[in-house]
């Protein structure tokens, strides 16, 4: 999965319970979600190209019921819409069921695209034109939803997700502002209160206009905590970085790996740090970014080339004259 879409996954997992709630409330109540497992390194054959694929997120929950066994939980993150999605979904649903011999729930999240909300998706299994039964599967399609039902919802987790939806009556701006501050306004962790905000932040990106219009809006007298959550969002990002250097450095048990580990972790905190930092400057000189030359920048692993960049964006007139396209 590409680094852009890990920070989504990275967020569900946090927030899993919430994403149940929202995405199938019916069978989340009939289940033990403080049984909560997360079963990691599932990996598997994508067939027919033979690639080995870990799966975004599988979990095994308990049934609220005493002796009602446990199911997994399997679910698919996609950027956008498609039916190869559900027919890779298919594919990983009869590989999970032969090594778990457990229920499964599936789920595909599509970022962008398909239907709006939570919907029921099917593909059929026919032999010689006659139905010989069905896959069914959960899906929960973002982007058309309204932003304002999720925004009035009691789970965190459903103010990130706003970002990524129809704005409805209230203008961009408005929509990032009331997100920062159901997050800002919540009793959170910090780890909890950083995937929200680096969600709000990344799928909610504003052009310049627009971002004048957010700080016209915000009051730096009475909101202080979105002030300070914006102010962390990238330090946060280097810090992270910088303790896995270290856990690294740790694991190879030797005062040189742990110094290296840590050098590391700096080092590639800075080139997140640099790498956001320059897609935020381009995106407010320049407006909205194409994909592409997102992908260009998250590319970049010279230090120096990114600080030669975020100078640059000072004195280009455009996007062509960055020399990213």
């Amino acid at each position: 999965m590409p680094r852009h879409d890990q920070r989504f996954k990275d967020l569900l997992r946090a927030f899993f319970s919430d994403f149940l709630q929202l995405a199938v409330p019916e069978p989340a109540r009939r289940l033990d979600l403080g049984s909560l497992r997360f079963l990691d390194k599932e990996l598997f054959t994508d067939w027919p190209e033979g690639r080995r694929r870990e799966l975004d997120l599988l979990a095994e929950v308990s049934l609220r019921a005493p002796g009602r066994g446990a199911i997994l939980v399997h679910v698919e993150i996609e950027r956008r819409a498609g039916r190869q999605a559900a027919v890779r979904l298919h594919r990983y649903f009869g590989q999970l069921r032969a090594r778990h011999d457990l229920p499964i729930l599936s789920i595909l999240v599509y970022l962008r695209g398909g239907p709006p909300g939570v919907s029921l998706g099917s593909l059929p299994y026919t032999v010689l034109g006659e139905s010989r039964g069905r896959f069914d599967y959960t899906i929960f399609g973002l982007s058309a939803c309204p932003a304002e039902d999720y925004l009035d919802r009691p789970e965190p987790l459903a103010w990130a997700l706003a970002a990524l939806m129809r704005p409805g009556r209230l203008r961009r701006p408005e929509l990032k502002l009331a997100c920062m501050r159901r997050i800002a306004e919540a009793d959170l962790d910090e780890i909890q209160r950083f995937l929200l905000v680096n969600c709000v932040q990344t799928y909610l990106e504003l052009n310049p206009e627009e971002t004048a219009e957010y700080e016209a809006l915000r009051d730096p007298k009475t909101e202080k905590g979105v002030r300070a959550m914006e102010m962390n969002w990238v330090d946060r990002l280097e810090t992270q970085y910088l303790n896995a250097g270290r856990r690294e450095g740790r694991k190879e048990g030797r005062e040189e790996g742990r110094k290296e580990g840590q050098k590391e972790g700096r080092e590639q905190g800075r080139l997140e740090g640099a790498r956001q930092l320059l897609l935020r400057q381009m995106a407010l000189r320049f407006g909205p970014l194409p994909e592409t030359l997102r992908a260009q920048v998250e590319a970049i692993s010279s230090l120096a080339r990114l600080n030669r960049l975020a100078e640059k964006v000072v004195v280009a007139q455009s996007l062509e004259e960055m020399g990213l396209r």
